[in-house]
């Protein structure tokens, strides 16, 4: 025993075998870690017995909380295929309202559903208390999930020197002024500009909108006050793009626009650009303590304008029926913390 003993105090004085021991508690530290966050990114018993398929369509808007959302879901529950696609509020209501496959179908808007009967690709949608579920009519079939909020904000690049965007009061005194630091932009100057009138003030300036039916244009439409009367999207004859991400990518690109946009495609938000600045609302920016329907932006976006409407919306899911199966636990795990992480990290807020 004492010459064992002799041998190991031997080799541990050994250079070469000490580089060898280092080297082995490395390899293994770095296994764990490798281990450990594997673990972290898939669940160490994800749930292999929930089976079935989900198509969620609709909002360009939510298309990349549904993206992410999609990608956390199926490392819980590896069973489950997600296929996920735009086209816009309106198609994604239509889809919930007509389709035949009500187990898959779920349709995304980023406006709640409309008050009115509204009218999509020849397909007749009807109004809130015919449809919705939760509003009680009887042969109501479509279930309505709000899973977050957002808020749509004027977003422009009006050139290096400009840090900041107001948009304030809709008295006729009102001139629109794009002197740096601030641009202070009059309402009814926008709303001229977008009705094709623009205002001298708005010489050399572009204001765009969007081009696929939706519900960021849906709800900007009805603020600004020209909101058709049977598709709800807004009238003008102005440039378009197709998304968000369309408009962001053209007033990132192209100096002195003006368009409208989600505040998480904004300068400094997780799908925003550079260029692309988000505007203060009577001084109220969107951000986190002022979200939500009823609260501070929404009220300071209402105060501008005629129609009594504002610019902070809900994030909602559609489907046919009372969800069940692999659309049931979907619908439950995104209003988990889990899924509500989701939400945030895409640059929308939880409710």
């Amino acid at each position: 025993m004492e010459k064992n003993r002799k041998g190991i105090k031997t080799f541990l004085h050994d250079a070469a075998a000490r580089v060898a021991i280092v080297i082995l508690i490395l390899i293994t530290v770095a296994a764990a870690g490798a281990v450990s966050q594997e673990n972290a990114q898939y669940p160490m018993n994800p749930n292999m017995t929930l089976k079935g398929k989900l198509n969620i369509t609709g909002s360009t808007t939510i298309l990349p909380v549904t993206e992410a959302a999609k990608m956390e879901f199926i490392k819980i529950y590896p069973g489950v295929v997600i296929n996920t696609s735009g086209g816009g509020s309106d198609y994604g209501r239509m889809v919930a309202y007509t389709t035949k496959k009500k187990s898959r179908d779920i349709g995304a808007s980023s406006s709640i559903w409309p008050d009115s009967d509204q009218l999509f690709n020849g397909t007749l949608v009807p109004q809130r208390t015919k449809s919705i579920i939760q509003e009680g009519d009887e042969n109501a079939s479509v279930f309505e999930t709000k899973f977050g909020t957002g808020m749509i904000v004027i977003a422009a690049n009006l050139g290096r020197n400009i840090t900041s965007i107001n948009i304030v009061n809709t008295t006729p005194e009102c001139i629109s002024n794009f002197s740096a630091p601030t641009a202070t932009i009059c309402f009814n100057d926008l709303k001229d500009a977008y009705d094709g009138k623009p205002p001298v003030s708005f010489e050399g300036k572009e204001v765009i909108q969007r081009t696929d039916a939706s519900g960021t244009e849906e709800t900007f439409a009805k603020w600004i006050g020209l909101a058709d009367p049977v598709t709800g999207q807004l009238i003008s004859n102005v440039t378009g793009e197709i998304g968000n991400k369309g408009v962001r990518n053209y007033i990132n690109s192209t100096p002195n626009t003006i368009g409208f946009v989600d505040i998480g495609f904004t300068k400094g938000r997780v799908n925003g650009a550079r260029n692309v600045l988000a505007a203060r609302m009577n001084d109220t920016a969107a951000n986190a303590t002022t979200k939500g329907v009823g609260m501070a932006y929404d009220n300071a976006s209402t105060s501008l304008t005629h129609t009594g409407k504002g610019l902070a919306r809900d994030l909602f899911y559609y489907n046919k029926g009372i969800p069940g199966g692999a659309m049931k636990v979907y619908l439950n795990w995104i209003m988990t913390p889990e899924g509500q992480k989701v939400v945030r990290k895409e640059g929308f807020f939880s409710i």
